[in-house]
């Protein structure tokens, strides 16, 4: 028994030595480095999926990581029974880009570097990746050059030599994903796969089309690599 209640004894101690105010710093620089983390997002955010949410959540992920780390100390097992009572939360929000795990990931550093008084890691991580996320803004890091779009043009069957004809002279390549023929008649819905030459512009491609071909109605995806949704 003497020996359980010295271990005990030293336990209390040492997680009595996190006084308030270690807490509180600890809480604050947290939420102050998630929070830069969370406007680098917001700044270096491209597509449709941004979420408000998502910045808040950052922030708050980071100030509960970091709470558990000053809760678990040096202490292996308090870190167990942490990760036991953890283990019942399951998660089920499908994330849609890895960039945002990333940043989850980032606010889970912050938040463990800051619950273990290592505050000034934790900010230079913060300003290196800072740093790392602009370059790649203005590098425009890993973009592809290419103008790759998917083209529906609802025209009649006899016209696709020409339109073929115009895709020869704007497009690097072009080729027909499907055709679909309309109730029967002569008109046809033909789906193209066409990459546009260096300098030219999908506003001229269409206009050309439409002043030689006269769609009946005209479509046009940006491709696949050059959207987030």
């Amino acid at each position: 028994m003497d020996v359980v209640e010295q271990g005990l004894f030293e336990q209390t101690l040492a997680f009595s030595s996190v006084t308030p105010y270690d807490l509180l710093s600890a809480l604050g620089s947290a939420t102050i480095l998630s929070g830069l983390l969370a406007l680098i997002y917001r700044f270096t955010h491209q597509g449709y999926s941004y979420s408000r949410s998502f910045l808040e959540t950052l922030i708050i992920v980071s100030v509960t990581v970091t709470l558990i780390m000053v809760i678990i100390g040096s202490d292996i097992a308090r870190a167990f029974a942490l990760v036991g009572a953890m283990s019942i939360v399951r998660f089920r929000t499908p994330v849609k880009d890895s960039r945002d795990l990333v940043f989850v990931f980032a606010a889970i550093a912050i938040g463990m570097a800051c619950g273990t008084q290592f505050i000034i890691f934790a900010a230079i991580f913060t300003a290196f990746v800072a740093a790392l996320l602009v370059a790649f803004r203005f590098l425009k890091f890993g973009e592809m050059p290419n103008q790759t779009y998917v083209l529906k043009l609802r025209i009649k069957s006899g016209d696709k030599e020409r339109v073929g004809e115009i895709c020869r002279d704007f497009c690097r390549r072009h080729s027909i994903l499907s055709i679909n023929r309309v109730n029967d008649s002569e008109v046809e819905d033909v789906v193209y796969e066409v990459e546009l030459k260096r300098g030219s512009h999908y506003r001229s491609f269409i206009d050309r089309l439409s002043s030689s071909v006269n769609p009946a109605s005209v479509n046009i995806l940006v491709g696949e690599g050059q959207v987030t949704v």
